[in-house]
């Protein structure tokens, strides 16, 4: 009987523990960094584009602007362009070849985008969102103290490149 009641215990109190692993995770699974990319689909070869990726980030709730002395905001987007982004984004940080800043703490102008040939191709990179917080302290070597946060988000939009005769 007692075994009984014990075990029944020692269930409750795993299957309530795994219960709140559960719900922790999903916390810190949430997206802090949400986009979309305002580029055409559709592109001829050798023609420049450009576009616009708008983004949202958790950093916002530190600061919105770019040009607070007490709380720098930095937002870059990595670029690369490849017909296969099945690569790592440890990889992906190696390779890019180009880098744009943010206009303000919604959007990312992509400027000047083209494709030297026909097919499937992707424009690959990532949205780095980087805050430096002046503490107003310093510390014993006399060092002023600040905290950095920072965020990445991976971001990957298709585009089809044509010929000029299509």
């Amino acid at each position: 009987m007692y075994g009984r009641v014990i075990l029944l215990f020692v269930s409750l109190v795993i299957f309530s523990c795994k219960k709140k692993d559960a719900i922790e995770t999903k916390k810190h699974t949430q997206e802090r960094i949400k986009y979309k990319v305002q580029f055409p689909d559709t592109v001829i070869v050798n023609k420049p584009y450009n576009g616009v990726i708008k983004y949202q980030s958790s950093l916002d709730t530190v600061t919105t602007t770019f040009d607070d002395k007490k709380k720098n905001r930095y937002v870059l987007f990595f670029m690369t362009i490849t017909q296969n982004p099945n690569y790592d984004e440890k990889h992906l940080k190696q390779i890019f070849s180009d880098t744009f800043g943010a206009s303000n703490n919604r959007e990312i102008d992509i400027e000047n985008i083209q494709f030297n040939k026909p097919g499937i191709f992707y424009i690959d990179g990532i949205i780095n969102d980087y805050v430096v917080i002046d503490l107003d302290k310093k510390n014993k070597e006399g060092t002023k103290i600040v905290r950095e946060i920072e965020d990445e988000k991976r971001v990957t939009h298709k585009v089809v490149v044509i010929g000029k005769s299509q």
